[in-house]
């Protein structure tokens, strides 16, 4: 089976227009959302990111993060998030557990090669980090990538020091069907209003089921999930589906 980002790749073609990604006033098409990953893609090639090495993403959960995300998988790379609360010595040389050759950062991180980095790279991402991404090369394709190769790699504790969980394009991709078949009953509205359901081992993952489902991922940062468990009910007193917003990157994998 193909790399889960041909899932989007697909919504763009189906749905060139439908909201993929927003974030108060700014949004994302799934026809943008699969150019910008495309340029992501195209970015990361050029500065030697090859299929299999890893890319962190030290990021609060904004449009660039899922950017840079589906860019990284596209190119075939292994996304590994890191939060933001997690010190900078945590992304490791490449090759150790949860090593990266690339690490974006925000900018009030310190970036490029430091101490305590090895030969990680920091690129800092600012507001303007869409606009920028306008003039990288494009990677129009989607790397090819077996069920069983990693796709995500999560790190688990309060540093990072347990234990990795590698997460393959295979097991993600039949989360997504399983989160897809959940909330199949529901209208588009409904989908559009909040993302599946996140679990920090992988259970379930909200972009992919999102772009599978072909609805709209909202990035709210700082925005609380719902505390009760509960379904909430429309106007006319039916259930809606049980959900929670994603707001944040060490959730959303």
């Amino acid at each position: 089976m193909s790399n889960l980002v041909t899932a989007l790749v697909e919504a763009a073609e189906r749905h060139p227009l439908r909201l993929a990604v927003q974030e108060g006033d700014s949004a994302l098409t799934y026809a943008e959302l699969d150019e910008f990953s495309a340029r992501a893609a195209g970015g990361l090639l050029a500065h030697g990111v090859r299929p299999g090495d890893r890319v962190g993403l030290r990021l609060p959960y904004v449009p660039a993060f899922a950017v840079l995300y589906f860019g990284a998988l596209r190119a075939g790379a292994v996304v590994v998030p890191y939060p933001r609360t997690w010190p900078l010595a945590v992304v490791r040389p490449r090759g150790d557990a949860g090593g990266a050759r690339l690490a974006f950062s925000t900018p009030a991180a310190p970036t490029g090669r430091e101490r305590g980095t090895g030969d990680t790279t920091l690129v800092p991402v600012g507001p303007d980090f869409l606009q920028q991404m306008a003039f990288w090369p494009q990677f129009a394709g989607v790397a090819d990538r077996a069920d069983h190769d990693p796709a995500v790699v999560v790190r688990t504790g309060a540093t990072g020091d347990a234990e990795d969980a590698v997460l393959g394009h295979g097991a993600l991709r039949e989360a997504a069907r399983t989160t897809r078949m959940l909330i199949n009953e529901a209208t588009a509205d409904d989908i559009q209003e909040s993302a599946p359901v996140l679990s920090a081992i992988g259970r379930t993952y909200g972009p992919h089921a999102v772009v599978v489902t072909g609805a709209c991922l909202p990035v709210e940062e700082g925005r609380a999930a719902p505390s009760s468990h509960a379904p909430a009910e429309r106007e006319d007193g039916t259930a809606k589906p049980r959900t929670v917003r994603a707001n944040r990157p060490a959730r959303f994998p």
